[in-house]
């Protein structure tokens, strides 16, 4: 590529001298020259012309694309805001409807789980209350069995009592001595 330039430059400067007309300018500066002069003129019409059908034609209408490109770029950004601000207004609404759903069903569970300890807690009381009467029962059985088995145990204690005191004392005792110390044994 560097050489390529080179070769070109170099090219350039030895043309530039066979260019050059008679008296050492250029051929485009030699204004002595009459076909220099129109070709002056005509440049400028031409230039006149280029303006004026850029400034009147090619211009308003590259100018009214970029005014609609303006314009839609504008109107899109319009509804992104809009979209934008309508989604997160829809995740507000979201966020709200699942924190009340979130409380709502914690009240339930709460209703739930004290609805259950109460019935538990009547359930337990009822077989507590059950359980207490059937143990009152129980004991007061087991009382009347202890006492009927005193009660029977009585006559069989004298029995005992006044042998062994008949063979011991080699006398028999007295009954109401006896009685006395078999209520007292008893009591």
């Amino acid at each position: 590529m560097r050489r390529l330039t080179i070769i070109f430059a170099a090219f350039a400067l030895a043309a530039t001298p066979a260019l050059a007309s008679a008296d050492g300018q250029m051929p485009q500066m030699d204004f002595a020259n009459p076909l220099t002069g129109a070709q002056v003129v005509w440049m400028a019409i031409i230039m006149i012309v280029l303006y004026f059908l850029l400034s009147r034609w090619a211009l308003p209408q590259l100018g009214s694309v970029i005014e609609d490109r303006q314009n839609r770029i504008k109107s899109d950004l319009d509804v992104a805001r809009h979209a934008k601000a309508e989604a997160e207004h829809a995740v507000a609404e979201l966020n709200l409807a699942i924190r009340n759903a979130r409380e709502e069903s914690q009240a339930a569970i709460a209703e739930a789980v004290g609805t259950a300890k109460a019935r538990a807690r009547a359930q337990s009381d009822r077989l507590n209350q059950r359980l207490d009467a059937e143990l009152a029962r129980a004991e007061a059985e087991i009382d009347a069995t202890r006492k009927q088995a005193m009660a029977a145990l009585a006559p069989v204690a004298r029995e005992v009592a006044s042998s062994l005191i008949l063979r011991l004392a080699g006398k028999p005792a007295d009954p109401e001595r006896l009685d006395r110390a078999l209520a007292s044994a008893q009591g």
